[in-house]
């Protein structure tokens, strides 16, 4: 189920922008819509099926992926996640509506958006951490093109701009979690697994640190 938000919006994308035929703004931009109706739907279909007197992960997923490294496709949800979702959809929908009838490039465009919504609902999602650090700078891809094709008169400066400081929050980001990784010495990035192990208050101090000036930037 939560699976479908990563790759719903990731399929929509590539039918948009492999479909054979040329499509005009408002073409895309219906195409787009549906995609986006759907996914907002579903996430109001996830709120139906939420037990909120459940503290525990709802409606997890678990798929092997790379051991060796501690890397695990694994998604749950919990009420946070579950407004942060929903809200990445509605906020998808309004921009893919609100676009102007004249913008350039409108597949590439849709197409960026519904890339950027997928990343993001898999980054809401993941309950590994390696596997959060992947969707977040996926998503960061079509968050820069967008910057630097439709961006305004000073798109190339802010691109750039955008670019450097991701990068910085990324290496951080990275930095932070192989930190965690190491000190446990548990072999997994896996969220449940780390949570139940104590540091010392000198490392806790220093990877929060660490991962709140990431964040932050």
């Amino acid at each position: 189920m939560l699976s479908f938000f990563i790759w719903g919006p990731v399929i929509a994308a590539v039918m948009l922008g492999f479909w054979p035929q040329s499509l005009s703004v408002q073409q895309a931009r219906q195409a787009a819509l549906v995609a986006a109706s759907v996914i907002v739907v579903a996430s109001l279909g996830l709120f139906l099926g939420f037990d909120l007197d459940n503290p525990a992960w709802q409606l997890q997923e678990f798929l092997p992926w790379v051991e060796p490294v501690g890397l695990n496709y694994q998604l749950g949800l919990d009420g946070l996640s579950l407004s942060l979702v929903a809200l990445n959809a509605l906020l998808t929908w309004v921009a893919i509506y609100s676009t102007n009838d004249r913008l350039a490039r409108p597949r590439l465009f849709f197409c960026l958006l519904l890339l950027v919504n997928g990343g993001v609902a898999g980054a809401f999602l993941a309950q590994n951490l390696l596997l959060f650090f992947l969707f977040y700078e996926v998503e960061l891809i079509p968050f820069f093109l967008l910057i630097s094709i439709w961006g305004g008169q000073k798109r190339e400066y802010a691109a750039i701009k955008f670019l450097l400081y991701t990068a910085v929050s990324g290496i951080l980001i990275l930095g932070g979690f192989l930190g965690l990784f190491w000190v446990t010495d548990l072999g997994s990035f896996d969220y449940e697994v780390l949570r139940t192990h104590s540091l010392p208050l000198g490392t806790q101090i220093a990877l929060m640190v660490t991962l709140l000036i990431a964040f932050g930037i």
